[in-house]
């Protein structure tokens, strides 16, 4: 059990960098105000611009810590089910 703890931790640090921490999603930090502004500009509603989609690069070596923590986890419950 307690070896699935950093594997938990690890993967959900790797997908809230990963992710930009919105899960991809259009909400902004920003109070909602009482401007209409044009569907799609509510980065430019609040002064910011979007963060840049991360490198490739930088995807996959997500992705491997991903699997890895993955493939931990799989060996934690492994051996816990041999301990039983």
């Amino acid at each position: 059990m307690s070896a699935l703890l950093p594997a938990a931790l690890l993967a959900a640090a790797v997908l809230v960098t990963g992710c930009g921490g919105n899960g991809g999603s259009d909400h902004s930090a920003a109070p909602a105000s009482s401007t209409a502004t044009a569907p799609g500009d509510s980065a430019a509603a609040a002064g910011t611009s979007p963060a840049p989609a991360p490198a490739p690069s930088e995807l996959a070596h997500m992705q491997k810590l991903v699997d890895e923590a993955d493939s931990a986890a799989a060996t934690a419950d492994s051996d816990a089910a041999g301990d039983k």
